[in-house]
């Protein structure tokens, strides 16, 4: 018996380091699903946090998912005289904000935080958004801890090859992103800029809108990183097109629990489908344009309760 649990441990060992080679040999091919995505990719979240180092003491920061990069234009907050950074990423979850705050918030410094909230992301596993982080943004003990939470092999598997791609490779900080993947062009500041319209008119099932409870706690762990450093923040829910929004039968108890955590703002504008939105949950160029000059109407207004200041 002693001999067999002796042979059984070696395979067990030699297994475990022959996984850990094929990893990292395979990581970056795109036909390995279970591993990891290539360094890059249309979000630009590499770019974004390598030009983190040009932007400190900003005015806001704007943290979320897309419909965060994709939407709150910097260059047009710039032109009303404050200074910010987008620091959103495809599919972010509360759980990959922290991470991201817990490394760049002191840096960034920010006098004002909005925090992008969406039902789609709330509910969200994280794990798309997990694999994109470790992927694109430098291996620290905050990502290696959520990486490991999660509990899912392929974000574990990301994990080990960016290790021998970041700590043994040095590959992340020679690696160059592109400016423009497909029709995605990144702006400095964050800002990711779409030229197309992709919306197809579709019909989605009714919706019953729930919030995963490691999001929620996430997100309270967000805020109250926020809080300890007397930063306010503002949640922010951006308007779906109608043909998707009209199918969730329970919107009114996703805002209660938004606004119970905070000032919390989300307003429908008279939108058209085809004409303000890229898709059903991203707007396009007239719908950015429309959104960001009523936000700034109301972050300035004096009816609101955050009060956004140079």
């Amino acid at each position: 018996m002693k001999k067999f649990l002796r042979r059984l441990s070696l395979f067990l060992f030699v297994a475990l380091i022959g996984y850990v080679l094929l990893i990292w040999v395979l990581g970056d091919r795109g036909w390995v699903r279970a591993a990891a995505i290539r360094m890059g990719d249309e979000g630009h979240l590499n770019s974004r946090v390598k030009d983190i180092r040009n932007y400190h003491d900003v005015d806001i920061l704007f943290l979320g998912s897309s419909h965060c990069y994709r939407t709150f234009d910097t260059r047009f907050y710039a032109a009303a005289g404050y200074s910010c950074f987008n620091l959103g990423s495809s599919n972010q979850t509360p759980i990959q904000t922290y991470v991201l705050l817990s490394q760049y918030l002191d840096s960034l410094k920010p006098k004002q935080v909005i925090f992008e909230v969406h039902p789609d992301i709330m509910r969200n596993d994280g794990v798309e958004s997990a694999v994109n982080l470790l992927c694109n943004t430098p291996l620290t003990w905050q990502a290696t801890r959520m990486a490991f939470s999660l509990h899912n092999m392929k974000v574990l598997n990301t994990w080990l090859y960016a290790v021998y791609n970041q700590k043994i490779q040095h590959r992340l900080e020679r690696f160059q992103e592109d400016t423009l993947i497909r029709h995605y062009r990144y702006i400095p500041g964050g800002y990711c800029e779409v030229d197309t319209n992709e919306f197809v008119r579709k019909r989605y099932p009714r919706t019953t809108l729930t919030i995963a409870p490691r999001q929620l706690e996430a997100l309270k762990q967000c805020l109250q990183l926020l809080r300890d450093r007397n930063i306010p923040y503002l949640l922010v829910e951006i308007q779906d097109a109608y043909q998707l929004r009209k199918t969730f039968t329970n919107h009114a108890w996703f805002e209660e629990q938004m606004s119970a955590l905070g000032p919390y703002h989300y307003e429908i504008l008279p939108m058209v489908d085809s004409i303000h939105f890229f898709n059903s949950n991203h707007l396009d160029k007239p719908g950015i344009q429309m959104y960001n000059r009523h936000l700034l109407d109301y972050l300035t207004s004096d009816s609101t309760t955050f009060s956004l200041s140079h």
